[in-house]
């Protein structure tokens, strides 16, 4: 579908402008020294151990680097309280890329995309080191020009919702609703999050080769961890797309199991 291809091109394009690091690069380029990937130390949270988040960077990592003071933050749901629990209707689309996943710059982002029976939705979810929350969106689409689609009911707020809300916008052809919900985590959970993602980050071959599609599937799963550092008045981002290591998976997994509950839909 044509929205959810561009939320693909957005978690590349719009949230990680970046540049894929290769073995050996000439001329030298930004943030690069003798084909290696350089990072300015930091002395920024949560640790594992004393050593900071993507502390060793290797693989595939790609990174981008710009003036600080041109970067811009996404106003996200968190910052609207009043709207806990609201179905919001908008008078334009949904954005490819939800301001929730998009202002995230230190953490994990991970992306589902449904096909089959599951065409139509696409989910993020996601840990922001920055200001310790755990961010889930589930965005489902019906569109009439689409052979698998199907209706969208609005999301039903059973009681006064404190941590989720959610956006709608509709025309006569097709139909979009995501549901947002934003919850603290831990710092405890965030130092885990750290030990558990950094040797990822480490890992010269984060993840496996590709076996082609899995026609039988019914969505494609991608997570990407996030690393900024700042030195000066430059700004360094870092993109890695990583296989999600059973580690991983089981301290994210005790992450979501204090989720609220959202509407029902």
């Amino acid at each position: 579908m044509s929205r959810i291809k561009g939320g693909h091109a957005a978690l590349a394009v719009v949230l990680f402008i970046t540049v894929s690091v290769s073995g050996c690069s000439s001329p030298q380029r930004p943030g690069e020294k003798g084909g290696h990937v350089i990072q300015p130390p930091t002395t920024q949270g949560p640790f594992c151990g004393g050593h900071p988040f993507g502390e060793v960077k290797s693989g595939p990592v790609q990174r981008s680097m710009a003036q600080s003071s041109t970067e811009s933050v996404a106003i996200a749901s968190d910052d609207h309280p009043s709207d806990a629990g609201k179905l919001i209707v908008l008078d334009h689309p949904l954005e490819p890329l939800p301001l929730e996943i998009a202002r995230i710059r230190r953490g994990v982002v991970k992306r589902f995309t449904g096909k089959f029976i599951k065409d139509g939705i696409i989910a993020w979810s996601a840990v922001d080191l920055e200001r310790l929350v755990a961010v889930s969106v589930e965005r489902r689409v019906f569109d009439f020009r689409a052979h698998l689609s199907r209706q969208v009911p609005d999301p039903l707020f059973s009681q006064v919702e404190q941590l989720s809300f959610a956006r709608k916008w509709s025309d006569s052809q097709r139909t979009e609703v995501e549901v947002i919900k934003v919850f603290p985590i831990t710092l405890i959970e965030a130092q885990l999050f750290v030990c558990a993602a950094n040797p990822s980050w480490a890992d010269k071959n984060a993840q496996g080769e590709d076996d082609g599609p899995d026609e039988l599937a019914d969505g494609v799963t991608d997570v990407f961890l996030l690393d900024r550092r700042q030195a000066q008045n430059l700004s360094y981002k870092y993109l890695k797309p990583i296989d999600m290591t059973e580690n991983l998976a089981s301290i994210l997994g005790s992450v979501w199991q204090h989720a609220p509950q959202g509407p029902a839909w």
